[in-house]
């Protein structure tokens, strides 16, 4: 039985569907009529009725599906002759799951790295890398909607019908913005002669996937801080045994004052997921529509300062005006608001895994409570209620994309089409530190025995933030068709470009309120500040393609855009970039079709491309020196306002370049019962813009942006799918896997160093930094044998390796080791079906990327925070020689052990159960008395399984962020139901 497959009175608008059992009727007229039965990835059949009153079909699977129409870049192509290496995602796929976030939909594409940092809501979207990074630049790739450059996360996933990712030189027909890879999103419009409601809903609850195993227990706290005191050689504690008798007597009489609980139990909660999503569609040979409404409610995991809401709205219509003329329109306006703790989600999380377990949250009266004895590096840190609880920031953004196009049929098989699209942006919500409105409250603690106050962030203040943007994107392309002698098959486009990016910002802050009663800007008292910036951003494109196919069976296809962009000067703006691209159809061949043992094969391509991509992701104005406010003078005792150029420029920089190499092979069998893609590729990116350092004696500016450096990305992609029928029983399997191998070829000398990451020539960009950790010491023989960090190592501590043998351990015994950018990424899903259910199930995951966890918690006791229970089971002690963990200390007051090393790299690899799905069609003499063309009933998992060596947190966190102050990735449980009208 197939769902959904369309029935249409050939040569008419009258239509149907099929319902979930596969039945369908339609009323037709007398006389000789023919119906047409289509479905995405079957072949289409026309089956005359010839009176019958009853007809039964079976569509065939497979090499309909290499008739499909691929989005590629200003126009389409059928899948069976594509030249570039593209990937599709069929939004289909990802149906009926909890997705708040389009990119999240990417995980498991081939050749694609998805990290989602976190599940925050209104701000779960995922970082995207396509092949790798190929620049210490922006490494974003380059996304448009319905052919308009937009942010793929401000369309509801559920209006998307397709994403395709330009891996290779496809994406030149973009240029200078192509070299990280493209994106295309199409999103649904109507079908003709098919008009539908379609209603969707779906409820879920969420929870946190990983935190860390705190010792929350206040005796066992309190004991093994003295330990790690007393294991640095320190003769004063922080709590006496009285103190610590005190408190053990205190749990049981005043549990206000001396608590014993769970914080994380305190303040996080089961969080919950709530869309819906309404359609209307159809059309007629005149027009077709659709109208497409969603709601999305979801409540975070903290008890409070956490919460999302999403509205969208998305219109889509197309006209046929006369036989030559086709008009159209979309409008997609998304509505989305969110809230946070007043000094930010990370900020909290800091400041939550620094409470230790002896902080009080509440005194009996409701007032916030403090710490009853008092504790180094705690008593300003202040309680993580009182810091979740009091203040805001909230986050609000409108975003509406209108476009219209005309597309006109012109003599000579050509036709002209012309495209302008409007991005009206207003709101903060995609700002990392900005907040459309904030306050910071002046907070107060109590002791929880004398009730003596401690007064925290002295300095309350408000602040606001707004960017108003407009962006206009317009572009008009020829597109030129023509069949010579049946055997030769040319196409051409050539077309023009020009976009503009018009950025307006404001923002005001204000300190000096009274109390925390009057929040806004014009109730503060004392030193208001204000800023605000417009910029312009401009990029002129002329661009073309030309296609040639002979026989179906030699293709090939070139590609050519000049872009000019107002990032660089007069005399640097303009860029070449090209593609070329071709692929031999090796099951056209005669020798190939007449032989029958080969009859199974429907495709078999081989196909190569090459091409040159730009990048022109660099600061706007960087070309120009920048005079900088606020850099007073002094003149004769008198404080005079003043300004000054704070760094150095370099006017000549331009375009930076990836060159791409790719080769390929599309192979499907039996009807597509089995279909395999293979690519090798390579990406070459020189001239990377970036910042480079110069001595601090040049007037102690910051280095210019040039053109420096090389970098190397080259790898595999394959691509597995098989599916088939046994009777009643169906089941599918697809694999995508992909290998990447980064490496710096040069940068011009120089190296990047950070604390704990370099950029060098020879190495992955970003890898580990780090002294050689070669075991824990044992005896105070093997620690005076040694070349030593400090003279205060002794036996428990961390060993390193004395690397150039100079019998002192310094920076210049620093290796380069791991990579912060996953050398495989993978996912791979089995769908089974019996009848109506279906069980559907999608993994992903990476390998070969390493993490380096540090701070609060990761590290013991870090300037007073709390610690795990496994540094207190697991590190060493004289009678545990053999334990994992060095000798217990604070992070803070045993330096030694918590430098930069091997010792604390992780493994951040990890296969992750993405989605498991289970789904019952209602049949269709169930659900026709309610005029119910079909409805479904599923529910969800996911993120629910995570294999992973990493344990200190969710490993799908932000790589480059050692800390582990972020909120956590969710697992979701989730019901919900699909019906069409």
């Amino acid at each position: 039985a197939l769902q959904g497959v369309s029935v249409l009175v050939k040569g008419t608008t009258v239509g149907s569907s099929t319902a979930a059992d596969g039945t369908y009727s339609i009323n037709v007229p007398t006389g000789k009529t023919t119906l047409v039965f289509s479905s995405t990835g079957y072949l289409t059949q026309e089956v005359p009725i010839d009176d019958r009153t009853s007809i039964n079909v079976t569509l065939e699977i497979g090499s309909g599906a290499l008739n499909e129409v691929v989005v590629i870049g200003y126009g389409t192509e059928r899948k069976a002759n594509l030249t570039g290496s593209i990937s599709t995602l069929n939004m289909k796929q990802k149906e009926n799951m909890p997705i708040t976030n389009a990119s999240q939909a990417l995980h498991g594409v081939g050749g694609v790295w998805v990290n989602q940092a976190g599940g925050k809501p209104g701000q779960d979207a995922g970082s995207i890398r396509i092949r790798g990074v190929g620049t210490t630049n922006n490494s974003n790739p380059l996304v448009l909607v319905d052919g308009i450059e937009y942010n793929m996360n401000e369309i509801n996933p559920a209006t998307i019908e397709t994403i395709t990712v330009l891996k290779d030189a496809s994406a030149a027909i973009y240029g200078s913005r192509a070299a990280n890879g493209v994106i295309l999103v199409t999103t649904k419009s109507g079908k003709k002669g098919k008009s539908e409601i379609n209603y969707s809903f779906s409820q879920g609850i969420q929870d946190v996937t990983f935190m860390p195993d705190v010792e929350w227990d206040p005796i066992i706290y309190m004991q093994n801080k003295n330990q790690a005191l007393r294991n640095e050689g320190k003769a004063v504690v922080d709590y006496s045994d009285a103190q610590i008798e005190e408190y053990r007597n205190g749990m049981a009489t005043n549990p206000y004052a001396y608590p014993n609980r769970d914080y994380f139990a305190e303040v996080l909660k089961k969080g919950s997921l709530q869309q819906h999503n309404l359609r209307f569609s159809g059309g007629s040979d005149k027009i077709v529509y659709s109208l497409a409404l969603g709601y999305m409610d979801q409540d975070g995991i903290l008890i409070t300062s956490n919460h999302a809401n999403r509205y969208t709205i998305d219109l889509n219509v197309t006209a046929n005006v006369t036989e030559h003329i086709k008009v159209g329109g979309t409008i997609k306006s998304t509505y989305r608001k969110y809230n946070e703790p007043a000094s930010g989600t990370e900020g909290f999380f800091n400041r939550l895994f620094r409470t230790i377990p002896i902080m009080a949250s509440y005194l009996e009266d409701g007032r916030y409570g403090s710490v009853v004895f008092p504790t180094p590096g705690v008593n300003l840190i202040g309680n993580p209620l009182i810091t979740l609880k009091e203040g805001f920031n909230e986050h609000a953004s409108t975003r509406t994309l209108g476009k219209v196009f005309a597309d006109i049929s012109l003599p000579f098989n050509m036709t002209y089409s012309a495209n302008l699209g409007v991005d009206k942006y207003n709101g903060a919500a995609d700002k990392v530190n900005g907040a459309s409105r904030q306050f910071v409250p002046f907070l107060t603690t109590y002791h929880p025995i004398t009730k003596v106050p401690n007064y925290l962030n002295a300095s309350p203040y408000a602040y606001s933030y707004n960017d108003d943007n407009l962006f206009l994107s317009a572009y008009q392309t020829l597109n030129w068709q023509q069949k010579i002698h049946e055997n030769h098959n040319l196409s051409a486009m050539a077309g023009m470009s020009y976009t503009k990016f018009n950025y307006n910002y404001t923002s005001s802050q204000v300190y000096g309120f009274f109390d925390n009663t009057l929040t806004d800007l014009s109730a503060g008292s004392i030193n208001p500040q204000v800023s605000g910036r417009r910029t312009e951003d401009v990029l002129l494109s002329y661009f073309g393609r030309l296609g040639y196919n002979y026989k179906e069976k030699y293709l090939l296809d070139a590609t050519v855009r000049d872009d000019g962009s107002g990032r660089f000067r007069d005399g640097r703006r303009w860029g070449l970039f090209y593609g070329l691209s071709a692929g031999w159809r090796i099951d056209q061949e005669g020798f190939f079709k007449n032989t029958r043992k080969l009859d199974f094969v429907d495709l078999f391509k081989i196909r190569g491309s090459y091409g040159e991509l730009g990048n022109q992701a660099v600061e706007l104005y960087s070309y120009f020196p920048t005079v900088n406010l606020g850099y007073d003078y002094a003149f004769n005792n008198t404080i005079a306002s003043g300004a000054a150029v704070t760094s150095a420029v370099e006017p000549n920089i331009s375009w930076e370049t990836t060159k791409t190499y790719d080769i390929g092979t599309d192979i499907s069998l039996w009807k597509g019962v089995l279909n395999v893609t293979f690519d090798l590729f390579k990406k070459r990116t020189f001239d990377i813009l970036r910042q480079i350092r110069i001595p601090a004696q040049v007037g102690g500016l910051t280095g210019p942006v040039k053109n420096v450096g090389t970098v190397d990305n080259t790898g595999y992609d394959i691509s597995v799918s098989h599916r088939n029928n046994i009777g009643k029983f169906r089941y599918d399997l697809g694999i995508e896997f992909g290998y990447v191998k980064n490496k710096v070829i040069n940068l011009n000398g120089e190296r990047i160093i950070g604390t704990r990451r370099i950029t060098a020539a020879g190495y992955p960009i970003d890898s580990y930094f780090l002294y050689e950790a070669i075991g824990i010491y044992q005896t105070q023989a093997e620690v005076d044998a040694s070349a030593k960090i400090s003279n205060a190592v002794k036996p428990g501590y961390v060993k390193y390796k004395d690397q150039n043998k100079d019998g002192k351990i310094n920076g210049d015994d620093r290796i380069i080791r791991g990579s912060s950018i996953p050398k495989y990424t993978y996912g791979f899903n089995l769908n089974l079906g019996y009848g109506n259910f279906s069980l559907n199930t999608f993994f992903q995951g990476v390998q070969g990327v390493n993490l380096y966890p540090t701070a609060n918690l990761a590290t013991p006791f870090n300037n007073g925070a709390g610690v795990t229970k496994e540094w207190i089971t697991d590190s060493w002690t004289p009678t545990n020689l053999t334990a994992r963990l060095p000798i217990l200390t604070t992070a803070t007051g045993a330096t030694e052990n918590f430098q930069p090393s091997t010792f604390f790299l992780r493994d951040g690899s990890y296969l992750r159960m993405k989605n498991i799905q289970l789904k019952y069609n209602l049949p269709d003499n169930l659900i026709r008395h309610i005029f119910c063309k079909s409805l479904s009933v599923f529910a969800n998992g996911e993120n629910i399984l995570t294999f992973t060596k990493f344990k200190d947190f969710d490993p799908e966190k932000n790589i480059t962020q050692d800390n582990l102050y972020e909120y956590p990735s969710l697992k979701t449980y989730s019901f919900g139901l699909n019906a069409t009208f």
